[in-house]
């Protein structure tokens, strides 16, 4: 019996590191998929702050992206979004969701408006994988 608990102890060990070295690897690829997402919400908020047809919301969107950009830099330092409350996290998302009522549809617009419609889905997507991290790490 000594033996076969042996190997039933050794095997434990290997799955707890198996699990673990999993767990890491599931981390380390939610914080490369938030990476992009701030990327790509960066990116058509940039474009918009500066886009004429855009200019009615142009100290608007500037906040808006001074925040996600202070957010991504730290999210580079600290790989976590825990320092954004969900309120917080909430009050940008439905910000955002404003600027997309107000253009996606405005028949003056034409492709560019669709900036606006990218941006709320970016914004989702970082919300989203914000929570997924979150969880993670507390398995971790």
């Amino acid at each position: 019996y000594n033996n076969l608990d042996n190997l039933i102890n050794e095997f434990k060990v290997f799955l707890a590191d198996y699990k673990k070295k999993n767990l890491k690897k599931e981390i380390y690829i939610t914080n490369c998929n938030l990476e992009v997402a701030f990327y790509k919400l960066i990116g058509p908020l940039s474009i918009m702050s500066v886009l004429k047809s855009y200019e009615e919301s142009q100290t608007e969107i500037k906040d808006l992206l001074k925040t996600i950009i202070n957010w991504g830099a730290e999210f580079q330092m600290k790989h976590n979004l825990n320092f954004i409350t969900p309120n917080e996290l909430l009050n940008i998302y439905e910000r955002l969701d404003k600027l997309k009522d107000r253009y996606l549809f405005d028949s003056k617009m034409q492709d560019e408006s669709e900036l606006s419609d990218e941006i709320v889905i970016w914004m989702f997507e970082i919300m989203r994988l914000r929570k997924k991290l979150i969880e993670l790490n507390s398995n971790l």
